[in-house]
Order: C-alpha cells, then sequence, then structure tokens
C-alpha cells in the first residue's frame, strides 16, 4: 500500500492509503471536512468515491498505448504510474504528496510552472523508449480515455491533441462535423473548439482546455458524489437514454447548476442529431472557480464517434449495406427526448442545410463508399425531425 495526503492546491484534504496495482483506496484521516465534502468524499461511501477519483485521475486501462507507456516507466499500473509524480492534471487543483513532504502547489502545478514536452511528443510519435528520459509530472499521466494523447503548450494557451484511431483519419471528420453542428445550434460558449492537425506526420484533433487556471472541472463521478447520488443506476452505464439524462439534471440541480434542463436538453439534442451514443461519467460535468460555491454546466466537450463512424461498432460496410437496419437502429436508439426538459433554446433553422455540409465533409473521402455520406445525411434529417417535433411540443 502506498501511502499520499490528497491536497487541493495548498490544503490538505485527506490522507489515504492505496494499492497501486488496484487503485482501491482507503480515507485514513480527514484534514478538511468542507474541501471533502465537495469531493463527495464525506459520504458512508468515501472509500469508494476516493477509488472512483483514483482510477479517473490515471490512465484508461483501455488506452490504445498503457502498456507501453507503463513499461517504459516500470510502472505496474496506471495508478502506480500516477503516484509515482504527484497525480497533477490540468482539470483541477489536486495533487498527492507524501505525508512527510513540504511540497507546495506553487512548486508542481501545470499553470504556473512548465511540464516535460517530451512525453507528449514520445507517445505521438510511438517511441515510447525516449519516455525512459521524461519528467512523470506531466498531465498525459493523469488524462483518462482510451484515445492516444498529449498535451500542447503554446503562446495561445493549452491544448489537448489527440491521436486518430484509424491510419486515415476518417472519423475525425464526424468529430469535426460535431463541433460544427453545436457551434451552430448552442453558439460557441456552449461548446469546446475543435480542428484537425498533423503532428509528427499523424492526424489529430486539437482542442484548447475549457478551464482557466483558477478552475476546475467536476466530472460526472464526483458531479453525482456530490449530489448524493453515487449509487445512481445510470452512473457510469454509458448509454444515453432518459433515465441518464433525467439523473443528470437532478445532479445538476442538486449543486445548485442554473438551468439544468436546459443544458441536459442541449447535451442530449446534441447525441440525436450527431448519432452519438457515448455518455460515459467522463463527457460531461460541471465547472466553477476555485473556493467559488457557483457552478456551472460544462461545455459539450467531446465529439468522438459522431456522424456515424464507428457507429455502436458496426463496420462501415454493413451500415452502408443495411441502410433500413440502420435507420430502425437509430430511430430506436435516439428517440429518448422527452418534452418536459427545457427547450426554450431550441431554434433548429440554424441547422438548415446542414446535410449538405456531412455530405461535403465526407464527399471527398476515397476510403468510404459514396453511399455512406448519404446514410448519415439522411439520418441527421431524420433526427433534426424527429427533435424539431419533442421541441415543438413543449413550446405548445
Amino acid at each position: 500500500m502506498a501511502r499520499r495526503t490528497l491536497m487541493q492546491r495548498n490544503r490538505e484534504l485527506v490522507d489515504f492509503e492505496v494499492n497501486p496495482e488496484t487503485g482501491e483506496a482507503r480515507i485514513i484521516d480527514v484534514l478538511n471536512d468542507s474541501l471533502v465534502a465537495s469531493l463527495g468524499l464525506a459520504r458512508k461511501n468515501g472509500d469508494q468515491v476516493l477509488t472512483a477519483l483514483m482510477m479517473r485521475r490515471a490512465l484508461s486501462p483501455m488506452r490504445k498505448d498503457k502498456d507501453d507507456i507503463l513499461a517504459a516507466f516500470g510502472a505496474k499500473s496506471p495508478v502506480d504510474l500516477a503516484l509515482m509524480g504527484h497525480g497533477l492534471s490540468l482539470t483541477d487543483q489536486f495533487w498527492y504528496r507524501t505525508p512527510s513532504s513540504s511540497e507546495h502547489w506553487e512548486d508542481v502545478n501545470f499553470f504556473d510552472n512548465e511540464w516535460d514536452p517530451g512525453f507528449g511528443a514520445a507517445v505521438l510519435l510511438g517511441d515510447y523508449a525516449r519516455l525512459t528520459a521524461c519528467s512523470l509530472d506531466a498531465p498525459e499521466v493523469t488524462t483518462p480515455g482510451h484515445a492516444v494523447k498529449a498535451w500542447e503548450r503554446n503562446d495561445n494557451g493549452i491544448y489537448l491533441v489527440k491521436a486518430a484511431e484509424y491510419p486515415d483519419g476518417v472519423e475525425l471528420v464526424g468529430a469535426k462535423l460535431g463541433f460544427e453542428l453545436c457551434s451552430l445550434l448552442f453558439g460557441d460558449g456552449c461548446c469546446v473548439p475543435l480542428d484537425v492537425v498533423e503532428r509528427y506526420g499523424r492526424l489529430c484533433s486539437i482542442s484548447p482546455l475549457m478551464l482557466d487556471g483558477d478552475e476546475e472541472l467536476a466530472d460526472g463521478n464526483r458531479l453525482f458524489a456530490m449530489a448524493d447520488m453515487w449509487e445512481s443506476s445510470s452512473l457510469s452505464k454509458g448509454g444515453i437514454t432518459t433515465e441518464a439524462c433525467d439523473a443528470l439534471i437532478d445532479a445538476y440541480a442538486a449543486i445548485g447548476v442554473a438551468d439544468a434542463s436546459a443544458h441536459v436538453a442541449r447535451r442530449a439534442c446534441f447525441a440525436c442529431l450527431s448519432l452519438l451514443l457515448d455518455f460515459n461519467p467522463g463527457n460531461f460535468g460541471a465547472i466553477r472557480k476555485i473556493d467559488s460555491d457557483v457552478w456551472r454546466a460544462a461545455p459539450i466537450f467531446d465529439y468522438d464517434g459522431a456522424f456515424g463512424f464507428p457507429l455502436n461498432g458496426f463496420p462501415v460496410s454493413f451500415l452502408c449495406e443495411n441502410p433500413s437496419f440502420v435507420e430502425l437502429f437509430c430511430a430506436h436508439r435516439f428517440s429518448f427526448l422527452k418534452p418536459y426538459w427545457d427547450w426554450s433554446w431550441c431554434d433548429l433553422r440554424a441547422l438548415d442545410g446542414f446535410e449538405n455540409v456531412i455530405m461535403a465533409a465526407y464527399a471527398f473521402r476515397r476510403d468510404l463508399p459514396p453511399v455512406f455520406a448519404e446514410l448519415i445525411a439522411h439520418l441527421f434529417v431524420a433526427q433534426r425531425d424527429y427533435v424539431n417535433k419533442v421541441a415543438s411540443v413543449e413550446r405548445t
């Protein structure tokens, strides 16, 4: 077992023990009651919540290059890797130090200090032997998700770079379409920008960090813990349903997020229009200024899997050869919207002609059957009609 103190900036929260191989954690001593409550650790299941925090603050077990990274540092697990450093992240101001340490936030955090860019370069190059010379205090170590990714800092800010999973980067077309849809329908303040770039010969998506240095993001796990909804059946299920959306509205409302119903309706609307099923707790959350009690819903920030690639794991060839099945599948899986949510923001006229944008985006992809673009555009139109009917019921 490894022993650490969980810190928020220079404030001690809890002393805890953790199994570096499994990530199972146990609170030994509570050092700050109010901050512990803000993490949801004050509940009777505080050890479970802390374990979930440890697991989310590490490489995903599903990450494509996890074994290569662990081997380079001789780490037993993703949690062990995070413990080798300070467990620092760009999404909040929590970190670890050994109980006897006198280290301070000002000395280690990523907002006031540089991190080793060699880590991200080695990952994007696929040259994992280079990692042995890299510092473990790099944000890549604590960034969850299965994609190969790296953080990049330049004069304009901090950006997350995610490598395409397919050699031709075809799935990035859908991701960029997802951002364009959100920008048109919701406005730039409700979504995080995404573009496609090349890094070290690889096609990648790139998005700016959605937070300022004095802000933090509480992902879905922490959000449900703070709302005393840790046992909710909707947590960690991954699929977007009416029940999951209702639970998220309740969780937002419980911590004081204004217009919770409208925020969730936007998120659900985007999923329906972009044919995106993924709704895991890492894809939504709430944001606040450090030391503030005012939370707001996080903007939409994950477009992976949008617009049909891949659609629930079905190969493109299957989609194109079975359009009737795909249409029935989408009508079933994306028909969960409810008129009792707040649709006062919804004006789908902003999406008039977006089916042509979809067609144009996929038309130049010679690695896709020509019928693919037509199919996805057709499905989008069908979903737009469905969303419009639901939103119109609320206004009548």
